[in-house]
Parts: structure tokens; sequence; C-alpha cells
């Protein structure tokens, strides 16, 4: 019964356009009032404090600075160059050199928005002038930004980590191989279009321009190697990680390349907050629904129901990706990882599933909805960065879309492609 009110909803707020935050706010209002007695209203307060008082949680607002900090010093541009130098020979090879630049900033960024920003604004313009389709441009931008929270350091990675009492350093290393397969799989879609349509070759490779550029880039790559580093060298945990990668990029763009001024930390620091308390709210909301189905062995329940429906592992697997696609395209990343897995996480532990390995299926399958409607913050946001109808956009992210299933079914099947890296880092 709770679980039918609650889960129904905030369905039906989010249906009527009620923003994610306070969908989940008035259904687990209406959780209590359905419980009764042994909910107190108390329980909002408490459990959405519960929910954001947690030290690894901390490092999402350093990570969200960080990028901010790294974005606004040139740090994108630099990226691209040198991906364009990299890559830019191969047919296509702007289109090559977004993916590239993409993955490359989602070791520095880990947000999927951050990428279509910074990223966007520079390949779209270039990709068009070059002869390739706007909507064609957009659509490489939008699928190859959501490698940002796949390769590491990833913000959903560190709220599952959180929420599942799993490592953050081994969850990392779980998306390092995934997220290149996805890239390296996206070229090929691009390629095949290149040959296809006759985009041109970008230029000539060299290894001077390689190196010019790579010089300047290497400053960036740095971050995610303290980052990493630090976390699996055992000398930081991934909030001070992440804290040190602020005043690592603080020192970069004040200092050595000095596009970042004094006057523009404040502008940063405003919409690091305004980003933070956005998520924050909505994991302490998020915990206040997880709560109150937890109170009522809710959990519990809905994982019988469903282990009951069949023992075939191959079918269940299947059965959850599918859940979490429909759950990725309607609810935010963060809210459906509280609420979803303490539900689904027993269901895949007793499928014998490792916990690293589930949380990346999910991750990706949560990622994927980033940018299919009718929620897809990333088409609106990519849609407005290159001033075209969402419609056209969704049409052109269409192949790419079918390439990240792909991977996501070879994650879910193949454990090795997750596991390798964490088992031989001892995770």
């Amino acid at each position: 019964m709770l679980g039918t009110v609650m889960f129904g909803g905030m369905l039906a707020l989010m249906l009527l356009g009620v923003p994610i935050l306070f969908a989940i706010g008035i259904a687990s209002a209406l959780g209590i009032l359905t419980i009764g007695a042994s909910a107190p209203w108390i329980i909002i307060p408490a459990s959405m404090f519960n929910g954001m008082n947690s030290f690894p949680l901390m490092a999402i607002p350093f990570f969200v600075l960080a990028g901010e900090l790294m974005n606004r010093g040139g740090i994108s541009r630099r990226l691209v160059s040198f991906a364009v130098a990299l890559v830019g020979h191969v047919q296509g090879g702007l289109g090559h050199a977004n993916v590239v630049a993409n993955a490359m900033l989602a070791a520095v960024s880990g947000s999927a928005l951050a990428n279509i920003a910074a990223v966007g604004r520079v390949m779209i313009p270039e990709m068009e002038k070059k002869g390739y389709e706007r909507e064609f441009a957009t659509g490489i931008t939008i699928s190859s930004s959501l490698l940002g929270p796949i390769i590491p350091p990833s913000i959903t990675m560190v709220v599952y980590a959180v929420t599942a009492g799993a490592s953050i350093g081994g969850l990392f290393l779980a998306g390092v191989l995934p997220g290149i397969l996805m890239a390296l799989l996206l070229m090929a879609v691009i390629y095949i279009r290149a040959r296809k349509m006759n985009y041109p070759v970008n230029d000539s490779f060299t290894v001077r321009g390689v190196v010019d550029t790579g010089r300047e880039a290497i400053i960036a790559l740095l971050m995610p190697v303290i980052i990493l580093g630090g976390i699996f060298g055992g000398i930081m945990t991934p909030t001070e990680a992440a804290a040190v990668a602020v005043a690592y990029a603080l020192i970069v763009g004040l200092f050595v390349f000095r596009e970042l001024k004094l006057k523009d930390v404040g502008d940063i620091l405003a919409n690091t907050g305004i980003l933070t308390g956005f998520i924050m709210l909505i994991v302490g909301a998020a915990r206040v629904f997880s709560d109150l189905l937890a109170q009522e062995a809710v959990p519990q329940a809905i994982a019988a129901v469903v282990l009951s429906i069949t023992s075939n592992e191959i079918l269940m697997l299947l059965l959850i990706n599918l859940l979490l696609l429909v759950v990725g395209c309607l609810m935010d990343t963060t809210a459906a990882i509280i609420i979803l897995v303490p539900i689904l996480l027993p269901i895949a532990t007793e499928l014998g599933i490792d916990p690293l390995l589930f949380g990346v299926m999910m991750c990706i399958n949560l990622v994927i909805g980033l940018a299919t409607p009718p929620v897809g913050i990333a088409l609106y946001l990519g849609a407005d960065v290159a001033n075209l109808k969402v419609e056209k956009v969704i049409r052109a992210t269409l192949p790419f879309l079918i390439v990240q299933i792909g991977v996501l079914l070879l994650v879910t099947f193949v454990p090795a492609i997750s596991l390798t890296l964490p088992r031989l880092m001892g995770y």
C-alpha cells in the first residue's frame, strides 16, 4: 500500500510537470499520512539531515567547484585543441575530436552538463563551419558528454557509493574501461557516418601539433592524476582529493594560464553553490522517501516479488536494466540512486552481482536517461547551446543511443569490463 501511494504520487506529480524535488517531498508527505502515527512529521528534517550529513558527499561541491574553475580557466579550449591535434586527421576528424575532448574533460568535471556547456559552445559552431549538419554535431556533443559521469571522477558514482556503502575508489576504477569502450564505439559510429557523408579531414597529423597543444593540455590532465593517484595511493580520501583538485585548478587558472580572474571567483562560487544546493536538497528529499519505505519494509517486499517472477539470471538482469532505463527517462539521477539502491541492490546481491558492477550498470542506465525524453536534461541543454528544436536533437542522438545501450549490455553480461581494474588494485 505505502509503496503504491508514494511511487504513484511521485510519478503523477512528475507527469504534471512538478519539479523532481517537490514531487519527492510531496510523495513523502503522502507516505507519512498513509502510515499515520508510526511516522511522525519530525522524520522529514531528521532524514534530510542524515542524508546530507555525510563526509564522502562533501566531495560533490569540491568536484563541482574544481570543474567550474577549470572551465573558466581556459581548460576546455586547450583540451579541444589537443583532441583535434590527436584525431583531426581521421575521416570526420572534428567529430572524433568532440568525443576525445569530452572524454578528457570527463576526467576533470565528472558532469555531463558541464561537458555540454564547455565543449558544445566550441565544437558545434566549428563543426558546422566544416560542413557537418548542426543536428549531427549536437548529437555527438550530447552523446559524448555522457562520458562525464562514467569516466572518473564521477559525481554520480560518489552518490551511489555513499548510498550503497561501496568503495568510491573501486567504483571510479570500474568506470574506466566502460567509459573508454563507449568513447571508441561512438567514434566508430562517427567514422561510418563520415565515410557515407564524406565529412572532411580537419588537418594532417603532425607531431609538432600534438606536442604544442599537448604541452598545455597536460597541465589540465594532471588534475585527474592528482585525484585518482591520491585516492588509489592511499594518500587522500576522495573528499580530500577533490579539495586538492580545487586548489590545483585555482592555481592553474590564476597563475599558469592566467585566464581566470579574481573577479570571476565570486560568480564561480555562486554557480557552485546553486548546483550543489540543488543536488544536496534532492539527496535529502530522496533520503526521506527511502527511509519511509525502509521503515515499512517495502524494499524487501518488492525484492521478494521481483525474485518470484523468475529465477533466470539473464532475464532478471534484463528486467533490472529495462526498469533503470525507464526510471532514467523520468527521474533525476541522484534521486533515482538514493531511492532505488535499497530496493535493487539486495536483488542484485541475491543474483551474485558484485556491488561495483551493479553500480556501473546503474550509473550507465541512469546517465543514458539524461539524453532521453521526457526529462533528458542533457537534450534540452544541448538543444539550447545549438539553438535547435529538441525534436531534431533527439533524432540525431538515436544512433549513439543504440551504441550506449550496447555498451550497457556488454558491461552487464561481461563483468570483466568493469571489474578487471578494481580487482587488480585490490578492491
